[in-house]
């Protein structure tokens, strides 16, 4: 190294070090530790009152919004049910109180300027994000080159607007009513549902509302599709025009070429090309369930980063889920500088926790703490806890299999832990990953109903794509099924293993559920990246479907499918083990609240008031019970089961419509005879109230402890009145007992990062570690180590 080169690190080193200094200091001065102070809104604002809590980051959020530090905005990382929505709907409502004011009272410009819209001071930017403003629009980063006179008259042109709210299809309305039901008659709120075919497409229409809902998938469809651009360290040209990085490398020939095709649509990938979301110039973007941009590499999190707003908030319960990495695609949408570059984020955070975790950890922490306020349950203010909720119950019943459940799945672990001992010999575990995942997940449905292994399914993929699929060559359909079948581990959405894998006419292979999510809704694109084509029912393709169809015996097909109903009726009697179980559970609920609530008629008399009162009495006596499962297939199979008990339910998956979910949802909030809600873990774990349930059966684990949390909080949360009870339903002697030891580690590892656990840990994709130890054991890890194979 010559002494220019050596100079120039230490000059960076030392720039970095004075950067850490400086934002030590801030976070001091505004306090390590969990804030105390609060605010409160003007009397009759809100039809509630604010719980202490939820004024404390009332007064958080205000003091982020108006200091500018590094970042007009940041992380509301409160534990699910503990009221977000109504802390984000207060602050919007404590900003719209200061406007009036600051204009009845004709304060000074320099005052006004905080609230002043018409400001896009984004634009004015340039390329000098390490010198963030104090007040107005946080820093955009910087772009290739200078606004070209066109683009400057677009902008100009660009109406101001208030607060976009973008969440889960699922939540879309909640968040509807929580605006309605939570402000008073006098300071109600414009709202608009941005959602559907028939929206607006004029930008100066959504300008004229307070609040805009819309969902993730409508601003992917708007927002125009950006590159992933490539990031070095010496290269400038080739920044960050589109807030976006990558991992990925490529040569220099390569490089060059995509530099060219991008200068080559700039013209065109401007927001003048996008639907109304990306035409406005937004005061406010708060993305609620914020861990949907968790992968900053997908359209969604490209999308959300592009729109321009003057304050951005995240919000989430589990704003991590699996990997550090997550952390980056929060800090990229909320231009929180340097850690919204990517070499940055890398050299500061993710390599400094893998050299030293403590360390690596404790600086984490400080990260955070300047933009993150995170309270769980059991957060204590002045020694008590933050909010008193009733308490919290979870069971962990592990389940003995009956002979037959036990001979096939130990035959099924015995071929599944040899073939994974070939591939640890052979050095091609990586290689054979996907493999491997697949034999994982056969394993986990074993636990639950051999059936899902041996193939049962009641969905009628296929019988709508067959006449597609006979307009196809033969190649095209090899072609397809060769798809499908070197990629059945990944779903291209969900990035795990695939229940009922189906592939697109484009070629991209998915769960059912999760391309059924773009067959319901307004956005027919196909999900994976980049792809424009448009998905329909009879372009999505099973298995089953492509190999009859290549034997041309359709009439078999046809049969097979509509035998799916023998099948069921087949299926009627033969009950697992883990649906006997929740079974029982359900049934001494539903008599221990029926006798329960005898009793209370004839100690209490007609004590109980009329009207709506007694009504919400009625319904908050009866026990109901929430069901998970992450398979359909599963809900099938206990939907059997039900039917057969005489059990009234309801259903939520993914691939229902927005209205059926929602009427699915107020049918069993409001009907006391619906005493069983059965939902998919993937569409029913976000934002939902289901308060009128007091007990949760988890049918099986996830990989993922913190989303099994969030479905329990759908039923532990603000509004319940009753103790909850959790059932974990595990299978004994299985590759279950090895998740749950895996789901601590990842427990350990969020702790370690918000300071919640002295211990460190990592969390990435299953390791060879991990994988041999769901196979084997501890055995396994103590051989591997000795082996040196890690």
């Amino acid at each position: 190294m010559d002494l220019r080169s050596a100079c120039g690190s230490l000059l960076y080193l030392l720039a970095d070090a004075v950067k850490s200094f400086c934002m030590l200091l801030i976070i001091r001065q505004h306090g390590i530790n969990q804030p105390t102070r609060e605010t409160d809104l003007p009397e009759g604002v809100l039809s509630v009152s604010l719980l202490r809590h939820q004024k404390i980051a009332l007064a958080w959020m205000m003091e982020r919004e108006t200091a500018g530090v590094y970042c007009s905005g940041g992380i509301l990382a409160d534990d699910q049910g503990l009221g977000k929505t109504i802390s984000m709907i207060a602050l919007i409502q404590k900003h719209r109180s200061l406007q009036e004011d600051s204009k009845s009272e004709k304060l000074s410009t320099t005052k006004a300027e905080a609230f002043n819209l018409d400001n896009d001071e984004e634009e004015n930017a340039g390329s000098t994000p390490e010198k963030p403003k104090i007040k107005g629009e946080s820093d955009d980063l910087e772009e290739l080159s200078g606004p070209s006179s066109s683009m400057t008259q677009f902008r100009n042109k660009r109406p101001a607007a208030g607060t976009l709210v973008i969440c889960p299809a699922s939540v879309l309305r909640q968040w509807a009513r929580e605006l309605d039901e939570k402000v008073s008659e006098e300071h109600k709120l414009s709202v608009l549902i941005y959602h559907g075919g028939n929206r607006t497409r004029e930008p100066s229409e959504l300008a004229r509302y307070d609040v805009v809902l819309t969902t993730y998938a409508i601003v992917t469809i708007e927002v125009p599709k950006q590159p992933l651009v490539e990031e070095e360290d010496n290269d400038h040209n080739n920044g960050e025009r589109y807030g976006l990085s990558s991992e990925f490398h490529v040569n220099k020939k390569q490089k060059k070429a995509s530099c060219n095709k991008k200068v080559k649509k700039g013209k065109r990938g401007t927001q003048s090309d996008g639907g109304a979301l990306a035409s406005v110039r937004w005061f406010r973007v708060i993305l609620d369930e914020a861990q949907t941009i968790k992968n900053h590499r997908t359209q969604i999190a490209r999308a959300c980063c592009t729109l321009r707003a003057k304050r951005r908030w995240c919000l989430s319960g589990t704003p991590i889920q699996n990997t550090i990495d997550e952390l980056f695609s929060y800090f990229r949408f909320l231009r929180y500088h340097p850690y919204s570059q990517y070499k940055e984020f890398i050299a500061n955070i993710k390599l400094l926790i893998s050299r030293d975790s403590i360390r690596g950890y404790t600086k984490l922490q400080v990260v955070l703490r300047g933009i993150m306020l995170r309270r769980t349950k059991g957060t204590l203010l002045d020694g008590k806890p933050i909010i008193t909720l009733p308490p919290k119950t979870t069971c962990l019943t592990k389940v003995d299999f009956s002979a037959e459940e036990r001979a096939f799945y130990n035959k099924l672990e015995a071929d599944s832990r040899s073939q994974f001992k070939a591939y640890a010999a052979a050095g091609t575990v990586n290689q054979n990953y996907a493999n491997i995942l697949l034999m994982l997940l056969r394993l986990r449905q074993a636990c639950d109903h051999p059936q899902l292994v041996k193939g049962f399914s009641s969905d009628s993929v296929g019988m709508e794509s067959s006449e597609t699929l006979k307009r196809l060559s033969r190649q095209k359909i090899q072609y397809l099924l060769g798809q499908l079948e070197m990629s059945l581990a990944i779903c291209g959405s969900c990035n795990d293993p695939p229940e009922n894998a189906v592939v697109t006419i484009c070629g991209h292979v998915f769960c059912f559920q999760c391309v059924s999510d773009y067959l319901t809704g307004e956005d027919t694109t196909c999900p994976e990246s980049g792809c424009k084509q448009q998905l329909s029912a009879d372009v999505i393709f099973s298995k089953a479907a492509l190999q009859k169809c290549l034997s041309s015996d359709f009439d078999s097909y046809h049969a097979n499918i509509s035998g799916n109903d023998e099948k069921s009726a087949v299926l009627k009697d033969k009950y697992s083990s883990k649906i006997k179980a929740a079974l029982d559970i359900i049934q001494s609920c539903c008599k221990l609240s029926l006798s329960s609530e005898r009793n209370e008629m004839q100690l209490n008399g007609d004590a109980s008031s009329s009207g709506n009162g007694a009504a919400y009495s009625q319904i908050s006596r009866q026990t109901k019970a929430i069901v998970f499962s992450q398979w359909t297939s599963m809900l099938d199979l206990v939907e059997i089961s039900l039917n057969s008990s005489g059990i009234e339910y309801r259903r939520l998956d993914g691939t229902m419509s927005l209205a059926a979910r929602d009427r699915a949802v107020k049918e069993f909030n409001t009907n006391p005879e619906v005493t069983v809600m059965l939902m998919s873990l993937k569409a029913g774990n976000l934002g939902l109230n289901m308060v009128a349930a007091s007990h949760v059966i988890l049918l099986d684990l996830w990989w993922n402890p913190t989303t099994e949390d969030q479905a329990v909080d759908r039923a532990h949360r603000i509004g319940q009145t009753r103790p909850v009870t959790v059932s974990r339903l595990t299978v004994k002697d299985t590759v279950e007992d090895r998740i749950l030891a895996l789901q601590e580690e990842k427990r350990k590892m969020v702790a370690s990062a918000f300071g919640e656990d002295p211990s460190g840990g990592s969390a990435t994709r299953l390791t060879v570690d991990d994988l041999r130890f769901l196979f084997e054991g501890e055995s396994g890890r103590t051989q591997s180590s000795a082996n040196g194979l890690l």
